[in-house]
């Protein structure tokens, strides 16, 4: 149970990443390669940490839900995919926002 809720978790916050990086690219139309870089970089360790992270503790928190009688493991899965996904898409908005934050911050610094 504990792979198939990192692995749903995981491909969720992988195609959130996925959509958030092309929306990325788009809002950093007009910045320099050297001005657009260091955002595109930070944005995908952002991104690959998210997946890794999110769906390592879905997967803990899954576990731990199961254990109780009332939810069951059908519940238990449900209510840690859910949550770790919204989660997920919070800090990925958050991270599209510092990305891009960091490279009008480079562009004005030069």
């Amino acid at each position: 149970m504990k792979i198939i809720v990192f692995i749903i978790t995981a491909l969720i916050q992988a195609a959130g990443a996925t959509f958030g990086f092309f929306v990325l690219l788009l809002g950093l139309n007009g910045y320099n390669e050297t001005d657009a870089t260091p955002s595109l970089v930070f944005y995908i360790a952002l991104a690959s940490l998210n997946a890794l992270g999110l769906g390592a503790a879905s997967a803990y928190t899954a576990k731990r839900l199961a254990e109780n009688p009332s939810l069951g493991k059908f519940g238990a899965l449900a209510i840690a995919i859910i949550s770790f996904a919204i989660l997920g898409i919070f800090i990925l908005f958050a991270g599209w926002v510092a990305a891009l934050f960091l490279a009008e911050t480079i562009r004005t610094w030069k």
